[in-house]
């Protein structure tokens, strides 16, 4: 179907950014398997990217084994608060991305996530809140509590 008569999750905007040498960033929005699945079909074995933010927060209707593979992600984030009510990400996505040797990150036990790609530099650095900036009392990378603090 065209992109036009698409709404809801299906009407996400998809973004890849290329750096200049060559460093890709894929940001696909909240897209599920139909959209991660035109992806395959219009770009093939071009979609592969540096850092890829996990569509739809990491549900189980995406990160299809097929759109993992394509991706391929060194670092693959996770938007999706700590004790979401939707319990994203799904175990079995995480799965998918720790099975290709992904750097899985979430923000719901990193707090916010900051990536830095500079052409040249390698590999992305990643900063993320509650490592960097840590409360007196807790541990860096401990997730909150279930009060969220």
């Amino acid at each position: 179907a065209p992109a036009m008569s698409r709404s809801g999750n299906a009407a996400s905007c998809v973004l890849r950014v290329t750096l200049a040498d060559g460093q890709r960033l894929l940001l696909p929005g909240d897209i599920e398997a139909a959209g991660e699945r035109d992806l395959i079909e219009r770009h093939g074995g071009d979609l592969s990217a540096d850092v890829l933010v996990v569509p739809h927060h990491g549900s189980r209707t995406s990160s299809t084994a097929a759109f993992v593979s394509a991706v391929n992600p060194a670092v693959a984030l996770v938007p999706a608060g700590y004790l979401n009510r939707y319990r994203f990400p799904h175990p079995d996505v995480v799965a998918r991305y720790t099975a290709i040797g992904s750097e899985l990150h979430q923000t719901g036990h990193t707090g916010a996530i900051t990536v830095r790609m500079v052409p040249g530099a390698g590999h992305p650095r990643i900063a993320r809140y509650r490592r960097d900036s840590p409360r007196l009392w807790r541990r860096p990378e401990q997730p909150p509590s279930r009060f969220g603090y």
